[in-house]
């Protein structure tokens, strides 16, 4: 039984890698290829050629020319591709200043953003004190009880916050987690106001997080900045003495993405 398991996770990751291989194949060629052509190209046998693009037809990812019998790139593929670039472009955008946050503040910064009604670690900078969190790029966090995800949460529509109050448990991580909708949505009101979010051990006991928002065309927030780090070196107080620069930072990336920044940056803030 145990053998059998591990040889259905080796063919499984074998088929993956083929399915990549198959893909990049059609990403190179700049017309439609036929099956004969594409099992050359990869080496792979023309009956798993045929298998594996039947699987990569079904989700989107590849398109089959029934008259032709050719195959081209589907749309979910050229999707994929644009996400990649539009992230690895805000990254770009953010460096600098996620630079300039860890070496001011010594603390973890992060990028986040939001898929699937969570935050999404997009990009790290640890700590440069000795001891930082454990945290890692492509992690999933709450939206509700995170300074990046209320950052987030602060500039949805109201549409989208019915949506995703209706369909999202406000799981209690800790007594300060805001578990109720109702006081959600105050906070949110609040972080509206302000421009910045804070996690004041809403997620874990012993962590404090503060977050600005960076905006897009629409004045929505598709992502976040924010300064992370154990609450014995880093106080609400402390935290909240980053706030201005915070949001100065977030605004400079909301410019360099070629958007304007909505939230009136005030000295007091």
């Amino acid at each position: 039984m145990h053998w059998g398991k591990e040889l259905h996770e080796m063919m499984r990751m074998y088929s993956s890698m083929k399915a990549l291989q198959l893909l990049v194949a059609l990403a190179e060629s700049e017309e439609e290829v036929p099956l004969a052509k594409l099992s050359a190209m990869t080496g792979i046998p023309p009956s798993s050629t045929h298998r594996i693009l039947q699987e990569m037809q079904h989700c989107g990812f590849v398109i089959k020319d029934d008259a032709r019998k050719c195959y081209r790139v589907g749309f979910e593929a050229r999707l994929l591709a644009l996400q990649l670039q539009k992230t690895n472009f805000l990254y770009e955008a953010a460096k600098a200043e996620m630079t300039y946050l860890n070496n001011l503040s010594l603390e973890t910064i992060h990028l986040i953003g939001e898929e699937d009604r969570e935050a999404v670690y997009l990009a790290k900078l640890g700590a440069k004190n000795s001891v930082g969190l454990h945290s890692a790029v492509g992690k999933r966090i709450p939206l509700h009880c995170t300074s990046g995800g209320k950052a987030l949460l602060a500039w949805k529509s109201e549409s989208w916050l019915k949506n995703y109050l209706e369909h999202t448990e406000l799981t209690r991580y800790t007594s300060k987690t805001l578990a109720d909708p109702e006081s959600l949505l105050r906070e949110l009101e609040v972080i509206r106001i302000q421009g910045y979010a804070v996690d004041n051990h809403e997620h874990h006991t012993d962590v404090v997080c503060i977050a600005a928002p960076i905006f897009d065309v629409d004045n929505q927030a598709p992502a976040a900045i924010s300064i992370a780090a154990p609450d014995y070196r880093f106080s609400l107080e402390k935290a909240l003495s980053y706030g201005r620069e915070l949001l100065q930072c977030a605004a400079r990336i909301t410019e360099k993405l070629g958007c304007s920044y909505p939230i009136q940056l005030s000295k007091s803030s």
